[in-house]
């Protein structure tokens, strides 16, 4: 089957593949160091910026040369389109990298050159003929495809299929199938020149909710849920997957966000399948009240483990909740002090609909405020308590100046202050929260 594709393919291409298929399987083995930076550029987009530092032997180098330069596996990504990506070396000079085509021959090669090496006894091609199907649909074949033409290939090897199963059971192919079921390998085509060691640098845009790690809509009033916000309130929470985690002999992870936000709490994790509720074992110290996280993996990451980050985000803006729940205080105190004072529209206590129009202006300007996009979301609990006193003392202001629902409405005025008077223990709460 090799030797066939030779004439088709190219024998660099051949070569390149049985260098790759350890490449590929094993990449702790010469990837040194992995480091990603997340970067929140709105709610919903993020840019992943990537450095992969690794050391390649000289035969390596040499395996694998091929028409379009030395091809290097240095990493993998999932198969759904990338946003504006680009691939750099040291000096920040533009590197190409494999079309699909390509890309997809050099993993089918390194995948096939796998099973050969493990298929006892093989005198002939064809039990990889019999497999080269399987591989191109795994490779080739979008996320639903590819998954389902795994899962007859895994049923295949449980049931009795002998070729099948003892490429199965091989640690290297069992990675490779994994790998190639999801992913595609990015391939960097380097000048034929060059240092044994070296660091070369990709990023690309992606899409990230920063929603809560909740699995349905409803969990947002689960019991667990209120209690965090009512504990932590103004802060916001998400993961972060990182699925080339374990790509590397080491990894580390930087979290940037704008500058109107800091990070109160992050961690590195891996999720523990067999445990309930998704456990999370730490793999490194965490990091607090940072205004760029720096999350480093201390404990060794396996072979295809599900890493990932959490991250907690605050307002940086100091005094901010200070500053509304005083707002909110003196409103409410104003409409206790309207309510208990009997209100006459024909008194001097109509000065007080003028004070609380003031305040409703400075409330709803408190509540609209914000640059970013992701501050205005972090902000949006403290926008809607102030909303809610803006409302209150337009309200009891409207209600006194109009006579509505008539000279002294001291009903209206009555729920307005107690509104108002609940807003004002949510902002103050927040802000003594805040403050520690």
């Amino acid at each position: 089957m090799l030797e066939r594709d030779d004439d088709i393919i190219g024998g660099d291409f051949i070569t390149a593949g049985f260098t790759c298929a350890e490449l590929i399987a094993y990449p702790q083995r010469w990837i040194n160091r992995r480091v990603e930076t997340i970067e929140m550029l709105s709610q919903e987009e993020t840019r992943r910026r990537v450095s992969v530092d690794f050391t390649l032997s000289e035969p390596q180098r040499s395996a694998l040369v091929t028409r379009h330069g030395q091809v290097v596996p240095i990493s993998v990504l999932s198969k759904h389109p990338r946003r504006n990506f680009d691939l750099r070396d040291e000096q920040g000079a533009s590197l190409p990298v494999l079309g699909r085509n390509d890309n997809g021959n050099l993993a089918l090669i390194a995948l096939l050159s796998a099973a050969r090496d493990v298929i006892p006894e093989a005198e002939s091609d064809d039990p990889l003929d019999a497999l080269s199907a399987d591989f191109r649909q795994i490779i080739f074949g979008d996320d639903d495809a590819a998954l389902e033409a795994l899962w007859t290939f895994v049923a295949a090897a449980e049931s009795g299929d002998a070729v099948r199963a003892v490429v199965w059971d091989d640690p290297a192919c069992c990675s490779l199938l994994r790998t190639l079921m999801s992913d595609y390998v990015l391939f960097a085509a380097l000048p034929l020149s060059g240092p044994d060691r070296r660091v070369l640098k990709y990023s690309y845009g992606e899409d990230l909710l920063f929603e809560p790690p909740w699995i349905e809509k409803r969990d947002e009033y689960a019991f667990g849920e209120l209690v965090w916000r009512m504990r932590k309130p103004g802060r916001t929470r998400f993961l972060i997957d990182c699925p080339g985690a374990w790509r590397a002999s080491s990894f580390h992870m930087e979290i940037a966000i704008p500058e109107e936000l800091r990070v109160a709490y992050a961690e590195l994790g891996r999720v523990l399948p067999d445990a309930d509720d998704a456990e999370i074992e730490l793999l490194g110290e965490p990091d607090k009240l940072a205004n760029r996280a720096a999350l480093y993996a201390v404990e060794p990451i396996e072979a295809h483990d599900d890493v990932r980050a959490y991250v907690e985000v605050v307002s940086e803006r100091e005094g901010g909740a200070t500053r509304a729940a005083l707002m909110a205080l003196a409103v409410a105190s104003l409409l206790w002090l309207g309510r208990f004072s009997g209100l006459d529209a024909s008194q001097p206590g109509a000065a007080v609909s003028l004070l609380l129009a003031g305040g409703a202006v400075v409330s709803g300007f408190a509540a609209s405020s914000g640059r970013h996009i992701i501050v205005n979301k972090i902000l949006r609990a403290r926008r809607r308590a102030l909303t809610v006193v803006a409302l209150c003392a337009l309200a009891a202001s409207a209600s006194l100046a109009m006579e509505i629902p008539d000279r002294t409405p001291l009903e209206v005025w009555l729920v307005a202050a107690t509104v108002c008077s609940l807003a004002a223990l949510r902002l103050g709460w927040s802000a003594i929260r805040a403050a520690r």
